[in-house]
């Protein structure tokens, strides 16, 4: 688009900045545009389903195609296509790491995991009053046999340690872009709900600094990185506390994603170059001159 003062170009502007690490993503991961592209439609056309649904209307394939501009086969075909929850619940094991971490009954003095005996008495802190209270389905061996697997935690005779307080990212790559592909698509779903709703409902911002190395950039990550674990500890325990309060509610069907990044990169950052030289044409094969004998 060459008209600078277009309304859209901001638009476009943004567009552009998210799409291009999406196509770096897609292109690591060995996809084509032609998949990227069915990928877009199917997007364009559930983006635009559920703004009509927020309006409680019903549409019609003939209400979407006019609203994303795709013909009505094009509509279709996207319908089709099934759509995947953003983000799994989180595992039993995981949910036992979490309530280990941060309730405060198996807390020590110091705030840090306690060394939990397999079974106690009446209330005190064990394995066996953990399991119970993180899922009424799985039995205690069983959530231990879980975690002991996943390497969270330690075995010594009848106690158990926790080795693994913080979130271990799982080891397979394809987990691994399914919960990058969830933590974006929040982060950009808040994006777009502040930018519809005056005022903004939702917590979205960022810090940012220039004019800076790359040795301070990376000390900033750090600074980051330390930040995050100082206030992760408190967010986990209140948001254990409101899954527990509502644990009977009628309307516990929601959740919430809170997250923070740190990115660092050159200033100026123009686009990338690309060789005008056109390819070379393969070289006729050259017929073998006739030999005397």
């Amino acid at each position: 688009m060459n008209d600078e003062t277009a309304p859209e170009k901001a638009t476009l502007d943004a567009a552009m900045a998210m799409l291009e690490p999406l196509a770096g993503l897609l292109l690591s991961r060995q996809l084509s545009y032609a998949q990227a592209e069915d990928l877009l439609k199917a997007a364009f056309v559930q983006a635009s389903a559920r703004a009509f649904a927020a309006k409680a209307k019903l549409p019609t394939i003939s209400n979407l195609s006019v609203a994303t501009g795709l013909r009505r086969p094009e509509v279709k075909r996207a319908l089709a296509q099934s759509v995947r929850p953003a983000a799994q619940a989180p595992s039993v094991a995981a949910q036992a790491r979490l309530r280990w971490a941060t309730d405060e009954s198996y807390l020590d003095a110091a705030g840090q995991p306690r060394r939990l005996p397999r079974t106690a008495p009446g209330d005190e802190p064990s394995f066996a009053r953990l399991a119970a209270t993180v899922s009424k389905d799985m039995h205690a061996r069983a959530l231990l046999d879980e975690m002991l697997r996943i390497g969270a935690v330690e075995e010594d005779g009848e106690f158990v340690t926790l080795r693994q307080r913080e979130y271990q990212p799982p080891e397979s790559e394809d987990e691994l872009v399914r919960i990058a592909g969830a933590n974006v698509g929040d982060h950009l779903s808040a994006v777009l709900m502040n930018l519809l709703s005056s005022p903004a409902p939702l917590l979205e911002r960022a810090v940012h600094a220039d004019g800076l190395t790359q040795a301070s950039a990376r000390y900033g990550t750090e600074l980051a990185r330390q930040a995050w674990t100082d206030t992760l500890g408190g967010l986990r325990e209140k948001l254990q506390t409101l899954t527990e309060m509502d644990a009977d509610a009628p309307d516990n069907q929601w959740r919430m994603r809170i997250g923070v990044y740190a990115y660092y990169a050159p200033q100026d950052r123009p686009a990338a170059p690309v060789s005008a030289k056109p390819r070379a044409k393969p070289k006729p094969a050259q017929k073998p001159e006739p030999s005397e004998t």
